[in-house]
């Protein structure tokens, strides 16, 4: 009987280690650790190249700061610019990625299967979906925005941040669907969304991306669950 029991709950340590796994590498910000340190992008440089070459690259000092409400609704789609929140609320729903293919390899029946274009973010674990927050600009309004997993995890923890270089780009009808009522509740406004994500380098860098996240969930999943089986054979004394 002890040893049925102990062997159930090696079980159930194994199950939570891959859960912990899953959430560690799902939460980690692979994607700023690959690409290190990149040089600030200037207002004279964005004014000489093209929009797309500088969105989610870090923002210098002249690069404009959205701070208001108004000042969002007079962004113009062609415009770079930055946000300096003060305060940052989860949607839970996210929109497909675009470097991301909207099939998968096979289906049941061996065919392609189409991804869903939006999913709630607690299924995402692969991180193939950029979720949708609302960003609390200085002047006490509310914005639209996607912007990575670690600038959204730092703004949670309470730390200042100059967002990337962003553009006002579509908000996904099938998202607002969804958060309506948040939004209705903060008041943000649903005509654009702040996105700050370079999907160039992305699509470049995803196989190598989801290598990494796949071996740091394993590499969790591996030393946590060791270490909570020898707690559970120390605490039954399990002899080798």
């Amino acid at each position: 009987m002890k040893k049925k029991m102990v062997k159930a709950l090696e079980f159930v340590m194994v199950v939570i280690a891959m859960v912990v796994g899953a959430v560690v590498a799902k939460n980690i910000g692979v994607e700023s650790l690959l690409r290190g340190k990149e040089e600030p992008v200037t207002l004279a440089m964005t004014e000489s190249g093209l929009q797309d070459d500088f969105i989610g690259l870090p923002a210098g000092d002249d690069i404009p700061r959205v701070t208001s409400a108004e000042e969002w609704e007079d962004t113009w789609a062609t415009s770079c610019v930055t946000v300096e929140p003060i305060d940052i609320v989860s949607t839970g729903i996210g929109a497909r990625n675009a470097w991301v293919s909207a099939y998968t390899n096979s289906g049941r029946r061996g065919g392609p299967r189409k991804k869903a274009d939006v999913s709630r973010m607690a299924f995402d674990i692969l991180g193939d979906y950029s979720e949708y927050f609302l960003l609390k600009l200085p002047d006490q309004s509310y914005i639209l925005a996607q912007i990575s997993t670690e600038d959204a995890r730092k703004l949670k923890a309470g730390k200042k941040l100059t967002l990337p270089v962003g553009k006002k780009g579509a908000v996904h009808r099938q998202v607002l669907a969804n958060i309506q009522d948040l939004c209705q509740e903060y008041g943000a406004d649903t005509e654009g969304v702040f996105y700050c994500i370079n999907d160039q380098w992305n699509a470049e860098h995803y196989f190598m991306s989801q290598l990494a996240r796949l071996g740091i969930a394993f590499v969790v999943m591996l030393v946590l669950g060791t270490i909570l089986i020898t707690i559970v054979d120390k605490i039954f004394k399990v002899k080798d």
